[in-house]
């Protein structure tokens, strides 16, 4: 059966960063065939921005904002009802990232050569600095990557072979049309933060992941901004925590990240005033641990309704 790999991306008004995106994939290879927005912004600066782009492919203008796991679960759908026939490959992309020309090739290479249903590649920011990696399930890599800095400092320490992950983040993950059958699309009731973790957590469940340092993507998020406040960021962090809570404490699937859960509070800790952050942290524990409520599902959204409420 010929490759035919279909982008899904979840955007909420940012049209210059998905015009970039798209740009990238005209470039990316006889192998991609569509990609499919999902437009939670309902806005006519990123239907335009997708019908300059020239790629084959459906713009989903969205009645409201359903995060970027609602946004991406949208786009899935739609992708394997309207190319069920010609689709091997989800290639899950932020709208922020910008791909290399052989990034998709070489992944699709390297699937097949390690009997892979997903890949990631490496990811940097505008300044070539990694900034984003995937739970290696090599400790020792792990660490390199974490520390290394550059992706060229990594390969020189550890190489470029494939390593299997756990988890990924959802920069630029390809998945096979049989992992997705398999384990479903991205969940709409994380909202925000951590719909990656619970998605990825769930095809490695059933499948293997690797991590192809070779393939590179950039990941280059829009200069902070009014629209963009410490309190946006802060409530989003909260968020996570929740999330993270939820899937590692009460999916079969996430109980493999459970150890984590000590070190992401501590750096939440780190990152926040303490006489606020203690609060939060307990609320958010509370409703993702114990009460079992991701951030945007029914009465577990808290953060995400303060968010809004802004």
């Amino acid at each position: 059966m010929k490759v035919f790999v279909v982008g899904v991306v979840a955007t909420c008004g940012r049209p210059a960063e998905l015009a970039r995106l798209l740009a990238s994939l005209k470039g990316a290879g006889a192998n991609f065939g569509a990609v499919v927005v999902a437009d939670n912004g309902n806005d006519p600066a990123t239907r335009a921005a997708f019908n300059a782009s020239g790629l084959r492919g459906l713009c989903l203008p969205q009645p409201e904002n359903w995060g970027c796991g609602g946004g991406l679960r949208v786009a899935a759908m739609a992708a394997c009802e309207h190319f069920k026939n010609e689709m091997t490959h989800l290639w899950i992309l932020d709208d922020d990232a910008v791909v290399a020309p052989d990034a998709l090739d070489i992944l699709l290479h390297e699937m097949e050569r390690n009997g892979a249903d997903a890949a990631c590649p490496m990811a940097s920011d505008e300044n070539g600095r990694i900034g984003w990696f995937p739970g290696l399930l090599d400790e020792k890599k792990l660490r390199a990557v974490r520390d290394a800095g550059e992706p060229a400092k990594y390969i020189a320490q550890c190489g470029s072979e494939p390593v299997p992950f756990s988890w990924s983040t959802g920069v630029a993950l390809l998945v096979s049309q049989r992992a997705i059958a398999a384990a479903g699309f991205h969940r709409g009731d994380y909202w925000v933060r951590g719909e990656d973790l619970d998605f990825s957590l769930r095809i490695t469940h059933r499948f293997k992941g690797i991590f192809v340092p070779s393939a590179t993507v950039r990941h280059i998020p829009p200069p902070v901004s009014g629209a963009t406040s410490p309190q946006d960021e802060y409530l989003k962090h909260c968020a996570m925590l929740q999330n993270l809570c939820y899937t590692s404490l009460h999916l079969p699937h996430g109980r493999r990240i459970a150890r984590t859960i000590p070190g992401n509070f501590l750096r939440f800790f780190k990152t926040w005033p303490p006489a606020r952050a203690l609060a939060d942290a307990a609320l958010a524990f509370w409703l993702g641990g114990i009460l079992a409520k991701p951030a945007g599902g029914e009465g577990g959204q808290n953060f995400r309704r303060r968010l809004l409420e802004k």
